[in-house]
């Protein structure tokens, strides 16, 4: 953005020392001031609500972030974690990070919401989100199943069961979670880890 701040504008050689000065000038070199002042504070303020911060969280509400190069980041990780009886279902939030962890005691129904779905170039938040799942059980075997919501189909690899038995408290399953568009939700099953 460019600056509305136009120093220039102010007559830095007035008031005249020594002598009776208009006072038109002074008046002008006021409304300068003081107009530069304006223009200052607005873009101030601006720059506080719209500038990435280094000691806060920040979102940039789908805006590209372009030619940058990530180095010793990380991906948020949610302890989501017990899940047992009463509940049978568990919603699992993309807007809680992109690696979420979860323990269960009782089986369940896993649901997922706010996978960005957006499969149109030309828009924006264009692009696919993906949840990695780390799975444990609690030393019974718990059988973990997958619900689509709204129409949604599940597309997944060869290699990925129907339901899972989890019952290692200490070695997960790991699974990928992605979706780029409203049809289909995509996951890959890694294996289970010790």
């Amino acid at each position: 953005m460019t600056s509305a701040i136009d120093y220039l504008s102010i007559n830095e050689n007035f008031p005249v020392a020594g002598q009776d000065n208009d006072t038109q000038t002074f008046r002008d070199n006021f409304d300068t001031i003081k107009t530069n002042f304006r223009s200052a504070q607005e873009e101030l303020t601006d720059l506080q609500t719209y500038s990435a911060k280094t000691n806060t969280d920040n979102d940039f509400n789908n805006n590209e972030i372009s030619r940058a190069v990530f180095r010793n980041t990380m991906v948020k990780k949610k302890e989501g974690g017990i899940y047992t009886l009463p509940t049978t279902k568990l919603t699992v939030d993309y807007e809680n990070g992109g690696y979420q962890i979860f323990r269960f005691a009782a089986d369940m129904v896993i649901d997922f919401q706010n996978l960005p779905q957006n499969s149109n170039p030309n828009s924006a938040g264009f692009g696919c989100g993906k949840i990695t799942l780390e799975l444990y059980g609690d030393g019974s075997t718990r059988t973990l199943s997958f619900l689509t919501s709204a129409g949604t189909e599940f597309r997944r690899n060869s290699t990925f069961p129907g339901t899972f038995n989890v019952t290692s408290m200490t070695a997960p399953i790991i699974i990928d979670v992605w979706r780029h568009n409203a049809a289909y939700i995509f996951m890959h099953y890694y294996g289970q880890y010790s």
